[in-house]
């Protein structure tokens, strides 16, 4: 066997559970086997021993020390005697370790999109105070009657009332460019599917504009 990867001193333990390891995979030892010569040499491995054993084997292989495990008819620990039995444990590990992505990998695009989803719909539906006070100054009774009565006309008026707060922001600024106004309806959050939440919002609450204009304005 080759040397370890470090000359790190090992616990009385560690150095135990080594010395009862034995080469080759059809020498493996099953870990109630380790744990009962533990106990007989008067090492008590607590109320999990099994437990206990895995991480006393994690630490000796991070120390370089080539253990492996098999899960067959000889399942149990043992000391790799040749490289090909190293390599098959290793390979063995790996397939193991892919197969417990998969989910995980799952798992993370189900994290991703629902992330999305929330972030999505924060976006949809918040607009800022300030942002809200302008297009009611610009949203009419008339309209809100109109839509309590044609529920299926929310993204028209959604466009207008958008196209309504451009125009009147631009008028506001004398920017003709657009840009300060693109720049004021993204601070405020304000695009045409915030506008369709926030009429909604209008709906469920009751309220209105100032009663002047109305839908085909």
């Amino acid at each position: 066997m080759v040397e370890p990867l470090t000359t790190e001193e090992l616990s009385v333990v560690e150095e135990t559970v080594l010395s009862l390891l034995r080469k080759g995979k059809s020498e493996a030892k099953p870990s109630r086997q380790i744990i009962a010569e533990l106990q007989s040499l008067g090492i008590d491995l607590g109320g999990d021993p099994t437990r206990e054993l895995r991480d006393i084997m994690h630490k000796l292989r991070l120390k370089g020390y080539p253990i492996c495990a098999s899960n067959d008819a000889l399942a149990g620990y043992f000391l790799a005697e040749t490289p090909d039995e190293l390599w098959d444990y290793i390979q063995r590990e790996l397939d193991r370790l892919r197969q417990q992505a998969k989910p995980i990998a799952a798992l993370r695009k189900v994290y991703r999109r629902w992330v999305d989803e929330l972030e999505g719909q924060r976006k949809l539906s918040v607009i800022s105070e300030e942002g809200q006070t302008f297009l009611r100054s610009l949203l009419h009774d008339s309209e809100i009657d109109l839509l309590r009565q044609q529920p299926d006309l929310l993204s028209r008026l959604a466009t207008r009332l958008y196209d309504r707060a451009y125009l009147a922001k631009m008028t506001e600024l004398q920017d003709f460019t657009g840009h300060r106004v693109r720049a004021f309806l993204n601070q405020h959050n304000i695009t045409e599917d915030s506008v369709r939440e926030f009429l909604k919002d209008c709906l469920k609450g009751g309220e209105s504009g100032n009663g002047k204009r109305q839908l085909g304005a």
